[in-house]
């Protein structure tokens, strides 16, 4: 097949499936699932998710699809036994895929001008393509982000779920093993040029080879998605609303 059409051809196809299968994983994530990942990530108000908007919604369901915390069953294998493809289809591919996609730290180099998107992995620096219409929208070139990949074909990175901006605030969080936090949150963005900052915080080998441990472990997105949350890098959370941004009375 990769002979017989262009990457980006292949990527049409394949989004159109992954849409389909993500959306009938989420519709089979239990109902104490649900609320196990929002409680990770802070946005359950004790009978209901709350989010602030579409993304951290998303960042519920990408948890209880594919790499749920809290000892659940992933939504995608129910999906697998619910709904199998055809032995062979892209459907399968893709679907194999999915079950074993990773979430990983990436910084954006910018689009191609053949479809995709220039990225390397952090803190590797090693070069990839990654096929996503919106990844490189509003990301400068160095923009750190947190995704989950996919490859249903060899040559085909596609990501899968929530797509998180970031910055080195996170990644030293990660490092130092900084405890989830309960406080209110003010919404934040990346930090500017944090180039620099990134490199220092990798420079030492065991710096990269812990990064690389927690990346390798269970709850890795959790981790980053939780972070990302308590600085503010996902918008208000509405649970942890500052006293000064509440309504009155």
């Amino acid at each position: 097949m990769t002979g017989e059409a262009t990457p980006a051809a292949r990527y049409a196809r394949y989004a159109g499936l992954r849409r389909h299968l993500l959306t009938e994983a989420a519709k089979r994530i239990p109902l104490a699932s649900l609320a196990s990942q929002a409680r990770a990530l802070s946005l359950w108000d004790g009978k209901q998710v709350r989010p602030a908007d579409e993304m951290q919604l998303a960042a519920v369901f990408d948890l209880g699809v594919l790499d749920p915390v809290g000892g659940h069953g992933r939504a995608i294998e129910r999906q697998a036994r619910a709904e199998p493809p055809l032995p062979g289809s892209e459907e399968a591919r893709l679907l194999q895929a999915l079950m074993a996609a990773r979430f990983a730290l990436v910084r954006i180099t910018g689009p191609r001008a053949e479809g995709g998107v220039a990225a390397e992995t952090f803190p590797e620096g090693e070069g990839l393509v990654i096929w996503d219409n919106h990844l490189a929208r509003g990301r400068a070139p160095g923009a750190l982000v947190g995704l989950r990949l996919a490859w249903p074909e060899p040559d085909l990175a596609m990501t899968c779920g929530t797509a998180l901006s970031l910055d080195s605030r996170v990644v030293e969080r990660l490092l130092l093993g900084t405890p989830p936090q309960r406080g209110p949150v003010r919404p934040s963005l990346p930090l500017p040029e944090d180039g620099p900052a990134l490199a220092r915080l990798v420079a030492e080998p065991a710096a990269r080879l812990r990064l690389a441990a927690l990346a390798a472990a269970p709850g890795f997105a959790a981790a980053v998605t939780r972070a990302a949350l308590d600085l503010g890098l996902m918008g208000p959370v509405i649970t942890r609303m500052p006293a000064d941004a509440l309504p009155p009375g």
